[in-house]
Order: C-alpha cells, then sequence, then structure tokens
C-alpha cells in the first residue's frame, strides 16, 4: 500500500479493519488517530497503564480536548474476536510528523488513576474499610457504579479512620491492611469497566478460554500459548510478631494484645531469625482473633511473594486478575489439577499493530519504538510472536506473565505508608448548649482547624484521650478542656488515626488570666454556666512571694506569704504578711488528735506540737493553784483540788512521744525519730502578748467538768449591765491578803440562805450601818444580842434584858406602859425540794379530754415505779387529768387503768410529743433522760406511749407544778 493508499485508508476508517490493534475515543470521532504500538502493564491490586503510539494524518489534534477523555483499546485475539481495554486518557504528547502522517502518543488508565489528583483531610467513624473505600469512590463520578466488593466475610467497623493525603493513597493503604486487592473487568462492548474489590483469589475471573498452552521456542506459526515458563522462590521471613496496647483494656493473661505466627511449614528450611517483630501502634485490634487475622495478611504476603512463576508467549487473552490452566508442560502435567492452576499477577503487553507502514518510519524522542525494539530483541524470527494481516503487514504480540499457584492466597504488597502526622490544633466542641462535654475517661471531643464537613458538634471526632499533667491509680489531676477552647493535638507513633490532646493553648479569643509581667502562675477553673471560679496564685515578685488559693463561693481564700490585693492580673496594695484565711459563710478547724494554736515564734522545722512555751505557763498555773488551794483550805474555804487536778491532767496530755513510721516500703532513710504529740484530742491555744475575744453578741464558755480561770496577778471582770451567777452546789470565796468588797452603786444588797443560816465572823469589828435610814433586824422565832455573859433576847412577844452585871438605862424620858406589837412582814423563801427531780404526767393522746372519748372516766387508775411501788392511785376524774408523778432518778413508770394490765415500751426523746395544755414541755433537750411506757388494753387497742407520755425537765417541773396548783 502505498503512502497515498494509507492516507486515504486512514481517513476513511478501514485501515483498522481486521487489525492487531484497534481504538475508539468518542471526544475524537472518525477515528482519526490509529494505534501503531502499544505497552500495556497490568497488576492485581493496582491500576492498569496502557501507552499508545498512534498515528493520525491530522496533524493539529488539539490534545487537551482528549485529556481525561474515555477510550478503548481493542486487542485481536487468536480467534479474530476483540477483548477490549477501557480507560481515560490522562496523558496526550504529538510526537512529531513524518511527511502526510503526524505521530502522536497516550497514555490512559482506569477511572482510579482521578484519585492520585484529589487529596482530602477527612475521617469516618464506625464504619467498615469497605464503607469508607465506597464513600472515597463515590466522590469520583467516573467511578460511581463501577465497583464491588465481593468479601468472603463482613469487614470490622473501624472507630476512627482519618485521611489526610490522595485518594490514592488512602484506598490502596486501607485495602492492603485488611488484605483486600482489586482486578478489573471491561464490559464486552468497551464502553466502561468495572473494579472487583475482593479477598479472595478464587474470586477473580476465569480466562475464557481457561487452559493455556505450553509450546516450546521455535514453534513455526502464530500461537496463542506460552513459549517460556520458568519458577522461582525467594527468601522471606518465617515468623511474625506484634504487640499492641488497648488502653481501654490493657493487656492481660487471657488477652495479650500480642501474636506470634509462623509462616505455613512447606517454605524450605528457613533461618530461624528471620523475625518481623512490629509494635504496630496503639489499640491496633480489641481482640486477640483481629491481631491474629491481620498478622496473617502479613504473613500470606510474605508467601505469596515467595514463590512466582514467570512466563512469556503470544497469549492474547491473558489479564493480571485471571485465572488459567497452565496444559502440556512437561514437568506441571505431573502435578495435580489444583497444582496446575494459576492466577496472573503481573501482566505486560509488547504490541505492534500490523499496519502496513514502512519498516523506515521516523523514530521519535518518548515513541514505544525503543522498548518494542528490545522486546523484540532476540525474538524477532520466532513465528509465535508475528501477527500478520491477509494484505501482507506484520505485527507483533509478546506478553510477559508473573503468576502464582491460585491455592495460595495472594495479598498486595504493602506499598502505601499512612501519613507520618505532625503537631495540630483543634477546638472542643460539645452538644449545643454544652459547657463540658466528656466521658468517664475524660475523653473530648474535637474539631480541626482544618475539618470543613463536620458541624462542629459532639459528632465532629471520635473520643480522643486527653494528657493530664498527672496521672495514676487512684492519684493524678483532673483538668478537662472545655467546649470553644483550642488545644494542641498530637498523633501516638505519628499514627493519623490515633490522636490524643497534648495541652490546653491559648489564643485571641481565650486569654490567659494571668499576663506581661511574667510572676504570676497557676491555676484557675471556671464554673460550669456561671462566672464563678476556684484559683490557685502563685505569685514570684522579687521579695514578695506569695500563695493564694481562692474560690468565689463565698468569697473563701487562703493567702500566704506577702499578702497583697489582686484583682484579676492587677497587683495591687499590701496587705500584711503571713497567711489570711477567710470566708463570707461558714468554717470549721478539725483536728481528731489535738490542735495548737499559737504565736509563740518558732523555726521552720520545729515540731509542730512543740508547746514548751505554752505548757510552762500552765505548769505556773498549776502551781498557782495549788498555793492557793492550800491556803484555801487552811482558812476553812473550799480547796481547789478539783480545779488544779484537771489542770494537771490537761498538761500532761500535752506532752506524748510517737516515733515515725520506718518499717516497709520506701522513705530515702527519713522520717524516722520522734516528735512531740497530744495524749488526747485537746485543744491549746497560747500567746507570748495575749489573747482577746471579741464579740457584739455573746461570749459562751462550757465544760461538762471543771472551768479554771487562773491569772499571775489580777483577775478583771467588768459588765456593762448585769454579773449574774448561778450555782448548783456551793459558792466559795477566799481572799488572802486584800480583803473583800462587795459595793451596790445604787439598788440595794440582798442576801439570802433560802434554807440555811446567814453567818457573818469577823475578827475584829462586825459594822451594820445605814447613812441615811434605818437598820432594820426581824427574826421569825427570835432574835438574840449577848456580849460577856449579858443578853437581850426577843422572842415569843417578850423581851428579856439580861446581865451578869449592872444594866444602865439611860434616857430624857423612860414610859412603861401596858402592852403593844408591831406586826412586821417576813418574805416568803422558794424551796428547793424539786430541784433535781424528774416528773411524768399521763394524757391520752396528748389531750386529757379524750379520756372521755375513749372510756377512761370514772375507772381506777394507779402510777407505779420499775419497782411496782405505788404513786398515784385514784379515779379518774371528769376533766381527764392524771396526776404528775415525781421520782428521784430516771425511771420507767406505769400506768394501770381498772384491771388492764400494761406493758413498758421504751420512747426515746425523739418519740416525745408535746401536750397540747403543757406550753412547757417544748423545753426539752436532747440530754433529758425519758420515761417509759406502753399500754394495750384488752381490746387489742394499742395505745403508742408518744400520745400518753409527757416528758419534761426538772428545770421547769416548778414552773408547771405552780400552774397545776
Amino acid at each position: 500500500m502505498n503512502m497515498t493508499d494509507l492516507v486515504q485508508a486512514i481517513r476513511g476508517g478501514l485501515i483498522q479493519q481486521d487489525r492487531l490493534l484497534k481504538t475508539d475515543i468518542p471526544s475524537l470521532p472518525g477515528n482519526a488517530l490509529v494505534p501503531r504500538r502499544a505497552v500495556t502493564h497490568s497488576e492485581l491490586g493496582r491500576d492498569f497503564s496502557v501507552t499508545l503510539d498512534m498515528v493520525s494524518t491530522a496533524g493539529d489534534i488539539e490534545l487537551k480536548t482528549l485529556i481525561a477523555q474515555p477510550i478503548t483499546l481493542w486487542i485481536q485475539q487468536a480467534n479474530k474476536s476483540y477483548l477490549p481495554i477501557n480507560g481515560y486518557i490522562h496523558t496526550a504528547r504529538r510526537l512529531g510528523a513524518d511527511g502526510s502522517l503526524s505521530s502522536y502518543q497516550l497514555t490512559f488508565a482506569s477511572w482510579m488513576h482521578f484519585l492520585k489528583f484529589r487529596s482530602d483531610m477527612r475521617y469516618w467513624q464506625d464504619m467498615p474499610v469497605d464503607a469508607i473505600i465506597a464513600d472515597v469512590f463515590n466522590a469520583h463520578p467516573q467511578a460511581r457504579g463501577r465497583f464491588q466488593f465481593v468479601l468472603s466475610k463482613p469487614l470490622p467497623s473501624r472507630s476512627y479512620c482519618r485521611q489526610s493525603e490522595t485518594d490514592w493513597n488512602f484506598v490502596h493503604r486501607l485495602m492492603e491492611d485488611e488484605g483486600l486487592f482489586g482486578f478489573w473487568r471491561h464490559d464486552e462492548d468497551g464502553s466502561a469497566h468495572t473494579l472487583v474489590v475482593t479477598d479472595d483469589l478464587y474470586a477473580v475471573d476465569d480466562m475464557s478460554p481457561k487452559s493455556v498452552g505450553f509450546y516450546r521456542a521455535g514453534t513455526g506459526s502464530e500461537t496463542d500459548a506460552f513459549t517460556q515458563w520458568a519458577g522461582s522462590r525467594t527468601l522471606q521471613s518465617a515468623l511474625h510478631t506484634t504487640r499492641t496496647f488497648d488502653y481501654k483494656a490493657p493487656s492481660a493473661p487471657l488477652n495479650p494484645k500480642g501474636t506470634t505466627l509462623p509462616t505455613k511449614a512447606d517454605q524450605g528450611n528457613l533461618p530461624e531469625q528471620a523475625e518481623v517483630y512490629e509494635y504496630t501502634g496503639a489499640y491496633t485490634y480489641l481482640d486477640q482473633d483481629r491481631g491474629e487475622h491481620l498478622s496473617k495478611i502479613r504473613l500470606e504476603e510474605w508467601e505469596s511473594r515467595a514463590k512466582r512463576f514467570f512466563g512469556v508467549g503470544g497469549v492474547r487473552g491473558i489479564d493480571a486478575g485471571r485465572r488459567f490452566v497452565l496444559t502440556d508442560h512437561p514437568e506441571h502435567d505431573r502435578d495435580p489439577d489444583r497444582e496446575r492452576e494459576f492466577a496472573a499477577i503481573k501482566v505486560s503487553r509488547y504490541i505492534e499493530n500490523n499496519l502496513p507502514l514502512s519498516a523506515q518510519e521516523a523514530n521519535f524522542p518518548h515513541s514505544l519504538q525503543s522498548e518494542l525494539a528490545q522486546a523484540k530483541a532476540g525474538r524477532s524470527g520466532e513465528a509465535a510472536f508475528k501477527v500478520a494481516h491477509e494484505d501482507g503487514s506484520a505485527g507483533f504480540y509478546l506478553v510477559e506473565v508473573e503468576a502464582q499457584r491460585a491455592t495460595v492466597p495472594y495479598r498486595s504488597p504493602f506499598e502505601h505508608e499512612k501519613p507520618v502526622m505532625q503537631l495540630e490544633t483543634a477546638i472542643v466542641v460539645g452538644p449545643s448548649g454544652e459547657e463540658v462535654y466528656t466521658d468517664e475517661l475524660n475523653r473530648i471531643k474535637v474539631m480541626f482547624i482544618w475539618d470543613r464537613q463536620n458541624p462542629g458538634n459532639e459528632r465532629a471526632s471520635c473520643w480522643v484521650r486527653v494528657a493530664q499533667s498527672d496521672t495514676g491509680g487512684g492519684y493524678g489531676s483532673v483538668h478537662v478542656p472545655r467546649v470553644g477552647e483550642e488545644v494542641l493535638v498530637g498523633y501516638l507513633g505519628g499514627d493519623c488515626d490515633r490522636p490524643i490532646v497534648l495541652h490546653r493553648i491559648y489564643n485571641g479569643a481565650v486569654k490567659p488570666q494571668w499576663h506581661s509581667n511574667g510572676i504570676l502562675s497557676g491555676y484557675r477553673s471556671k464554673e460550669y454556666s456561671g462566672a464563678g471560679f476556684n484559683e490557685m496564685v502563685l505569685d514570684d515578685a522579687t521579695g514578695q512571694n506569695r500563695v493564694r488559693l481562692f474560690s468565689s463561693s463565698a468569697n473563701s481564700l487562703l493567702h500566704l506569704g506577702y499578702l497583697i490585693d489582686q484583682n484579676g492580673n492587677t497587683r495591687g496594695a499590701y496587705l500584711g504578711t503571713g497567711f489570711d484565711l477567710r470566708t463570707d459563710a461558714y468554717g470549721a478547724v478539725r483536728a481528731g488528735q489535738g490542735l495548737y494554736v499559737t504565736t509563740h515564734p518558732k523555726q521552720a522545722n520545729s515540731q509542730p506540737l512543740d508547746v514548751k512555751e505554752a505548757q510552762q505557763q500552765l505548769v505556773n498555773a498549776e502551781s498557782l493553784v495549788d498555793t492557793l488551794s492550800e491556803v484555801s483550805e487552811q482558812h476553812h474555804a473550799e480547796p481547789l483540788k478539783p480545779g488544779y487536778d484537771a489542770l494537771k491532767k490537761f498538761v500532761d496530755a500535752t506532752q506524748d512521744s510517737v516515733a515515725g513510721s520506718a518499717s516497709g516500703g520506701r522513705t530515702a532513710g527519713g522520717g524516722t525519730g520522734s516528735a512531740n504529740a497530744f495524749k488526747e484530742p485537746v485543744m491549746l491555744l497560747g500567746s507570748p502578748a495575749g489573747i482577746a475575744l471579741s464579740t457584739q453578741q455573746n461570749v459562751h464558755v462550757a465544760a461538762d467538768q471543771h472551768l479554771n480561770l487562773v491569772s499571775g496577778r489580777s483577775t478583771h471582770i467588768a459588765s456593762g449591765k448585769s454579773l449574774i451567777a448561778s450555782v448548783a452546789d456551793k459558792l466559795s470565796l477566799f481572799v488572802q491578803n486584800a480583803g473583800m468588797k462587795l459595793f451596790a452603786g445604787k439598788g440595794k444588797v440582798e442576801i439570802q440562805a433560802q434554807s440555811d443560816n446567814v453567818e457573818m465572823t469577823a475578827q475584829k469589828t462586825v459594822k451594820v450601818l445605814s447613812s441615811t435610814a434605818t437598820v432594820e433586824i426581824a427574826a421569825d422565832k427570835g432574835i438574840m444580842l449577848t456580849s460577856g455573859g449579858a443578853y437581850i433576847r426577843i422572842q415569843g412577844g417578850n423581851i428579856e434584858i439580861h446581865a451578869p452585871g449592872k444594866v444602865d438605862v439611860k434616857g430624857a424620858q423612860h414610859l412603861f406602859n401596858g402592852p403593844a406589837n408591831m406586826s412586821y412582814p417576813l418574805p416568803p423563801l422558794p424551796t428547793g425540794e424539786l430541784l433535781g427531780k424528774h416528773s411524768l404526767r399521763f394524757a391520752a393522746f396528748g389531750a386529757d379530754h379524750v379520756a372521755n372519748d375513749i372510756g377512761w372516766v370514772g375507772k381506777p387508775f394507779q402510777i407505779v415505779d420499775s419497782a411496782n411501788t405505788v404513786l398515784h392511785a385514784g379515779q379518774i376524774a371528769a376533766d381527764g387529768r392524771l396526776p404528775r408523778a415525781i421520782v428521784d432518778q430516771p425511771d420507767t413508770l406505769t400506768l394501770r387503768i381498772g384491771s388492764d394490765t400494761w406493758q413498758p415500751h421504751p420512747v426515746t426523746t425523739e418519740q416525745r410529743v408535746a401536750g397540747e395544755e403543757h406550753e412547757a414541755e417544748t423545753e426539752l433537750s436532747p440530754d433529758d433522760d425519758p420515761f417509759h411506757i406502753a399500754s394495750e388494753d384488752r381490746g387489742g387497742q394499742f395505745v403508742d406511749a408518744d400520745h400518753l407520755a409527757t416528758l419534761i425537765t426538772p428545770t421547769v417541773l416548778a414552773r408547771i407544778l405552780e400552774g397545776e396548783a
């Protein structure tokens, strides 16, 4: 065919008829480009690539119109049918022109090639890998509907899976992790292609026909078979060992979080040291089965590479991801049928179309001519690779195949790595309206700055752990980042799927509380949904060191060191030095074994309970009390012995030596020796300069035993209104040296002995004077004045004047008239017979009138004590009132009505119910000794003691009896 005819054939489209290669390019109608050469590469689990040298009569084809456009290459089979390879053009090149013909080069691949040109930063949560891959594929219109998964079992969900790379790398590394691989199916009409993702080599398609023959080199005609076939074995590792760590379920004997798996036994004599040990990262797998499955994928990848077969021939229908049976091979024909079935892993084709072109055509740069020439080298004379056309044109077809037995599992090599992550920042997020969002591990949700898909709520990320400044079992710190704060995120091992929050950081929106001067440090929290806070400030100002612990609740403060006023970041005025403990609410100081409060100065390394100074003061007080007690007793006043004993006991309680614990554990040699302690949980206050108590209300001092007031000099008592003392037993005042005075500036002075004598004795004169009025002496029984044996007795209406000597009566007048008298009222004195007594009065249901309703009126009654002594007896009056029983000691009293038998029932102070008629019954205290009663009549009616008994204290007994009287 001459050049003119060739050009016409190309322009007419007839040139491609019945050729070894032909193409369809929908964007370039009229078959304007005719394939001259083709080199194809395909690999199981990878994309395919086809490069075409094309010729055309058009020299002005605009290359950009070809990019990303579909193309189909048809390869003629031995039976003259065509096998399509469909894809998308990604590279177009004009090679040059030779006369009327221009040369072009097109390279195309599957739609997966587009994944190289799209990268993203996003993540998936709780989704299996196949769903994640499908999500990525569907982002490419060319891939939608053109992929499918054929899996032997469902894939587990991944709690968190991040992409921070191209779609290409992301998809491939996920498939490699899970042991997945893909192969391509091309529609019979050449219009499209489909990716089939599987985990089983038996899921790949069979060749058609499935049998592929083997013919020795030198065959005399074109053949659809292998002319060369050889095996290869390479050394691989023998053992795969892994470890991981799951922080939610740390390693345990039943779940060691590690795997150790050997390769299969028929790999030859592998060296024992050929172990691959990997720390696969944090929480790579949650259970042992999952870990062993992932290790098995690695082993199967080694085992797949260990034994491969390589074939060369003219097989037209073969492609990566096709299974075939090898026949007519002198060695393999002896193998079982299953051992003769192979899967093509890699396939490379070198094709020159059988076009009627001159062999002297120009060799342009980038052309496939040199690559084809290399493939032909040494084989130009082999008819097996020649493909003739009826017009006499000869083409060339050679295929190189790398295969493995179909019985050996296939896994793609681990060629695509995860991106190694650097530090990133993120914003803490949570549900709408929540200020803090966390879980039992104090994990948080974050939204990364780069995230453009999530709305910024609790679904923005997985739960992310937060590194704390100090953590441990039963100890550590807790600072949970709040919603809206910026945090610094790192990645365990640089793994993009293992984020961890490292720190919180300030920014323009969230500024530090203390700044600029660099001397304030500490911690400040924030009230949940409020403006309150807690803070600890460490102030390192030169010469003004201090610590401030503050809570906005009740303005509670502990201030230590150099005290100043602080308002936010501002250091204010000097307030003092030492410590300040204050609150607007309540306060309490408790020490279960003793408390010492002092202003005695000590060194910082002194013992906390070094009370020598205060103890010495108390010892001095002991001596004074002891001395005055002896003098008082000598002068017939009451001694101070009980007070002395109590004071001595207290002083003794402030001294007790305790040794430090040095048994067991680790102490670094410290903590030994002894220190002073208290024997009893006493409280001691000591000051070298004085102690004052001051209040605008009342001061209360109470002691169940003794109260000692001891002063080395004078004890002064001043009262703005009254000084009132009430003593249950006795009052004894003794003055040793300077006398005793009792003055009333206004009002009278009353001295009463309400049940005994008043005795006034003086070593010298006793004076009774009235400076402006009279002196009155009156007695109910009699008055006796005596001195030196003489006396005057006034008694029984008579006056007796007797003297052993003379009686001298002088006066201006002497009147001795008849009898006369004068009545002088004497004040009644209260009796103390009820003091210290206990009483009980029965009232039905707390009200006397109820007695009539329950049929008590007119019935005989008895009130008896625990010894069955009758205290009161009689008949119940119409008003239902029962008499009050008075006893010396707490006792159980029983009320008997009629012939009924009443059983005692304990009544606690909490059970007491105040009767309606006795307002004094409300004056009960928890220390009152209760009386106990209970009753049940023969009709079965139970009358609770709460409603029958009224309990009162001796203090109010007298007032109640006066009211009853």
